[in-house]
């Protein structure tokens, strides 16, 4: 027999190794130490809460992970079955995490990773950060010694992004993510810095735990430094006293993995006794359970002692291979467990509960549907003798009714209709009557006063022509309230009909904008004018003016003096929104209940008549305030598709 000078899982045995610190890194903060195991087992037999039962026995299977995989495999198996019969998530995950763990290091990675995938859609559903980056780090190495570097690629960056995000309390998990990262990229020379990067990065992590296994792997990667440097025998001697540290911990497949270490020293220029170790790393793997990572180190062990005619040696040896060739692949002794014969009952048993579970459902439906169609034939009866009591009835009733219906109708109809037409017209007359009162009086007395100056011998050639500008200022704008008037009046009038044609929105609200500018000046008030171009919509010409003309002027009415008057317009599914914003200061609220009543406020009035030109034109009128002082007046108009204004 010779020796394969690399067996496909020899490069990946650190990776392995890591493997098992990411699945023991848990919540649980079960640490593979063997002074724990009595603590552990008196807990156990204590234990009268069955959660707290099923996480100690979580406790167990993590415990043993470094140091006997059957009996790792068994706790887990235990502590799977209680999770499905109380029907907890977490406990469950946990236990596929385990026996993911336990696969993987009897080297068979496909059900490594569905038991990998189960424990992962579980942590998802719990919504766990911290437990689906290690389960995502597991499922990379499975894919990695599946030779499938894409899928593992994904998983491993994956897993590193979101480890890079867990808070400051969960990091242990980001510094095994780090040594992933420096055990898959330690020979690329191009990636050196990031390499070191990532060990220091681990490494002060890593004292916040003095407990982990995460220092000997970093440790041990550290001893290459010194062969590299020529220190050879220093970084022997560290390996060596790893190693014991491990094997003191109890935790004998963490001294197997720094032993193997020793292997990559030849290429470093060091020699060491590698016959020995292989020894050592071959008996800790029949301690730790998992031979099948070590069948390289058997193969070799056997060639070197038949080529020095070691017959005792050549002879055990040859005896441990026929032995293992001669089992099962998962069965090492009669004491032992068939993790594959498991895994083969667990899928007969899954597949059989769901067969029974649809055989159920199937009888369970046709059950049901015997029992509807007993009662739907009952009750079908039952209507039908139901309906000619009912039908006879009725008919009697019908004919009767109908005279009285109709008569009723009628007048309730007519009543209805009269009494919307004297409402309409009491708020007409009411409306028309303060707007005669309030928007003619305060212009036509200015006028009067500003006349009354002109009379005065005593002023001024320049005060006489200020008077005369602001007189048709004044005048200006008392006719267009007195259009806008007449329009809203025909409005109101039967013989109205609204024909909305395309307009310009930036037009009329540039003619509004001219009509208010004298009022803008006087309070110092700052236009942002953000109307867009070619903005069109469907509307009256004059009311659209009209509605802008009066927001406008309110808008000014009610801004404070230096402040801004924000214009702006936007489409959305095909209706127009144009919004006017202006600071009113702490009062925006008080505001909008006093435009609520247009009887006795004449801004609340014109808010009214704004609003009934909107309606008119099948559009809409919003007042906000916001923050409690920004006045906000938001008009809705359909937008014209196909225009060539």
């Amino acid at each position: 027999m010779t020796r394969s000078t690399q067996h496909p899982y020899c490069k990946h045995i650190l990776s392995a190794s890591l493997l098992a610190m990411v699945l023991l890194c848990t919540t649980r903060r079960a640490e593979a130490q063997s002074p724990q195991l009595p603590e552990l087992l008196q807990e156990l037999s204590v234990q009268q809460d069955s959660i707290a039962y099923i996480n100690t026995l979580g406790k167990l299977g993590a415990l043993y992970m470094m140091i006997n995989l059957d009996s790792s495999f068994t706790y887990a198996i235990r502590e799977q079955e209680m999770a499905e019969r109380y029907h907890y998530k977490k406990g469950l995950a946990d236990a596929f995490d385990v026996m993911s763990f336990c696969y993987a290091l009897r080297t068979d990675f496909n059900i490594a990773g569905i038991y990998g995938y189960r424990a992962l859609q579980l942590h998802k559903s719990l919504s766990d950060s911290a437990r689906i980056a290690k389960t995502l780090s597991n499922l990379y190495l499975y894919y990695r010694n599946m030779g499938r570097p894409e899928d593992a690629n994904n998983y491993f960056y994956e897993a590193f992004h979101m480890a890079a995000r867990l808070p400051a309390l969960q990091d242990s998990v980001y510094s095994i993510l780090l040594m992933n990262y420096a055990m898959r990229f330690y020979r690329d020379s191009t990636r050196k810095d990031s390499v070191l990067w990532a060990l220091r990065t681990a490494a002060d992590i890593s004292r916040k735990y003095p407990h982990s296994r995460l220092p000997l792997y970093i440790a041990a990667y550290a001893a290459d430094t010194l062969v590299m440097q020529g220190r050879g025998k220093e970084a022997e001697a560290r390996i060596n006293r790893l190693a014991k540290v491990a094997l003191n911990r109890g935790l004998p497949y963490v001294a197997m993995d720094i032993y193997n270490r020793l292997e990559d020293y030849s290429g470093l220029g060091y020699r060491t006794n590698a016959t020995r170790y292989r020894e050592l790393a071959y008996e800790l793997a029949k301690k730790a359970g998992c031979i099948e990572l070590n069948l390289p180190t058997l193969a070799g062990l056997y060639d070197y002692y038949r080529q020095q005619r070691n017959i005792a040696k050549t002879s055990y040896y040859s005896r441990e291979i026929m032995r293992l060739a001669a089992q099962h692949r998962y069965q090492q002794g009669e004491d032992q467990i068939n993790y594959m014969a498991f895994f083969l009952k667990e899928q007969s048993l899954q597949q059989l509960a769901r067969n029974n579970q649809r055989q159920q459902q199937e009888l369970e439906h046709v059950q049901l549907r015997r029992k509807q169609s007993q009662f739907i034939i009952a009750g079908l009866f039952i209507i039908v003798m139901l309906l000619f009591i009912l039908l006879y009835s009725r008919r009697r009733q019908y004919f009767a009714g109908k005279k009285q219906e109709q008569a009723l109708s009628g007048s309730y109809t007519g009543v209805a209709l009269k009494n919307v037409a004297l409402r309409a017209n009491d708020e007409f007359k009411n409306k028309l009557i303060n707007i005669i009162t309030n928007d003619f009086r305060a212009p036509l007395q200015y006028i009067s006063a500003a006349a009354q100056q002109l009379r005065n011998p005593g002023a001024s050639q320049a005060a006489m022509a200020a008077s005369v500008r602001e007189i048709a200022m004044v005048s200006g704008n008392t006719l267009s309230i007195f259009d806008n008037i007449l329009k809203w009046i025909r409005m109101q009038l039967s013989g109205f009909a609204y024909e909305g044609k395309p307009c310009h929105l930036n037009d009329a609200a540039s003619q509004a904008l001219k009509q208010v500018a004298p009022a803008v000046k006087e309070k110092g008030l700052v236009i942002v004018n953000l109307l867009p171009a070619g903005c069109w919509v469907t509307a009256d010409r004059e009311m659209l003016y009209g509605t802008q003309l009066h927001l406008l002027w309110l808008s000014v009415q009610y801004a404070q003096p230096g402040s801004l008057l924000v214009l702006s317009a936007w489409n959305k599914e095909g209706v127009v929104y144009t919004r006017i914003i202006a600071d009113a200061g702490s009062g925006a609220d008080d505001i909008l209940q006093r435009l609520s009543g247009w009887q006795q406020d004449m801004q609340a009035l014109s808010f009214a008549i704004t609003r009934d030109f909107l309606d008119k034109m099948k559009g809409g009128l919003h007042a906000t305030a916001g923050e409690g002082r920004y006045l906000a007046f938001t008009t809705m108009l359909e937008q014209v598709k196909n225009t060539n204004g």
